[in-house]
């Protein structure tokens, strides 16, 4: 550490004539601990350079007033972050307790943006400027998976699933998050909630099915999920172009079938 400060010009230690020894002077130690100081409040090597350079109190503090606007960025940031953490830790917890399994339940309100319709992928300038716009509060923002009900219920073989992102609708005002026409909002008040594990070997709603079977339920329109996490993606970087599996949850809207 003292030979960065000597590096960057805040010391000046004695020097014996052909040697390499230096020697520090209890002046030179004195002003180290100003060094440390405003080191330890968040400034930098330069940010130090022009502190000492301010000869009155009142240009030390609008420094000071400065640095602190800073710091509180810092924070807001580090708290996001936390935050985002720990929804991801609810994720993962979920998968836990909801996989192949299904429960009532309301679904949060989503903004849906959808960008692709089976093979068929949406380039149009304000999609691209949505996603560019929402790819900025990764990891608030999932990647979206809507599975059509005729899917859903095997009245079709082909799937022509959409997809896109999407984000809780508190969230997205929260983060003032553009909006467009081309967002859709969800908002299912009776639905299957479940998560399912996305893989070749593995039906994706086989379990729902039977669930509203044996509860007599019927399912009245499409499947509305987010991707929760991805596995085994090691193989992305190989010769697989697919994670070994990908976890979704989905919302899907139901109503007995005595009310029908």
């Amino acid at each position: 550490a003292l030979l960065f400060y000597e590096a960057q010009g805040f010391l000046a230690p004695d020097r014996e004539h052909l040697s390499t020894t230096r020697r520090y002077q209890a002046r030179n130690l004195k002003w180290l601990t100003s060094i440390r100081r405003y080191h330890d409040l968040g400034f930098g090597v330069e940010e130090i350079q022009q502190l000492f350079f301010c000869d009155e109190p009142e240009q030390l503090k609008r420094r000071m007033e400065k640095k602190e606007i800073e710091v509180l960025a810092e924070v807001a940031a580090l708290e996001k972050r936390l935050e985002a953490l720990r929804q991801q830790r609810a994720d993962l917890e979920r998968i836990g307790s909801l996989l192949h399994r299904c429960e009532i339940t309301a679904s949060p309100r989503l903004w849906i943006l959808i960008d692709q319709i089976g093979q068929n992928l949406d380039e149009s300038k304000e999609i691209s400027d949505l996603i560019q716009a929402w790819m900025k509060e990764l990891p608030f923002v999932y990647s979206a998976s809507v599975v059509p009900r005729k899917a859903v219920v095997r009245d079709s073989k082909h799937m022509d699933r959409k997809s896109g992102f999407c984000i809780e609708e508190d969230m997205a005002i929260r983060l003032s998050l553009a909006e467009g026409e081309k967002v859709e909002k969800i908002d299912y008040k009776h639905s299957i909630h479940t998560i399912t594990r996305l893989s070749e070997e593995e039906p994706l709603m086989e379990h729902v099915l039977n669930y509203a079977e044996e509860n007599g339920l019927e399912i009245t329109g499409d499947a509305v999920g987010r991707c929760l996490v991805k596995t085994g993606e090691h193989g992305c970087q190989d010769k697989q172009i697919k994670p070994k599996a990908v976890y979704y949850e989905y919302w899907i809207p139901i109503k007995n079938r005595e009310d029908a």
